[in-house]
């Protein structure tokens, strides 16, 4: 509605100017000069707010979207992060369970040949922990 008042200002003070111009009235065409400078600028100030807002907007769903964005982010990071948990922990557990096994072994066989391979059989298992936790904290 202020769109059309404004071009009505802005018509009415160019007629004012006219009428200024035509009878030599130079008071009447500066306020016809005045009114239509004041509509002109009230549409000018329309045009920008109305810019302003659409902006506004712009920014503000741009924002969101990066917020959604961000929070699917953070969810799959942790459940990275809740897989390299379950590795370390199973990783953890191996090695335990290698070790309890090394030293009911040791207790039941006191034998010198045997000592050879569980030594071979500890150094895979290692090896295979080491790789898997490697593995885990570099995803």
């Amino acid at each position: 509605m202020g769109d059309l008042s404004d071009k009505a200002q802005e018509f009415a003070g160019r007629a004012k100017e006219a009428a200024g111009d035509v009878t030599g009235d130079d008071t009447l065409r500066a306020e016809g000069a005045a009114d239509k400078t004041e509509a002109e600028v009230k549409q000018n100030v329309d045009d920008v707010k109305q810019a302003v807002t659409e902006k506004a907007s712009d920014i503000a769903d741009s924002a969101q979207d990066k917020a959604v964005e961000v929070k699917h982010a953070v969810t799959e990071t942790a459940s990275d992060s809740r897989f390299v948990a379950v590795l370390a922990v199973v990783g953890a557990a191996l090695v335990a369970a290698l070790l309890l096994r090394r030293r009911s072994r040791t207790a039941s066989s006191g034998s010198s040949r045997s000592s050879g391979k569980r030594h071979k059989g500890r150094a895979v298992a290692t090896k295979a922990v080491t790789a898997g936790l490697k593995e885990a904290i570099v995803r």
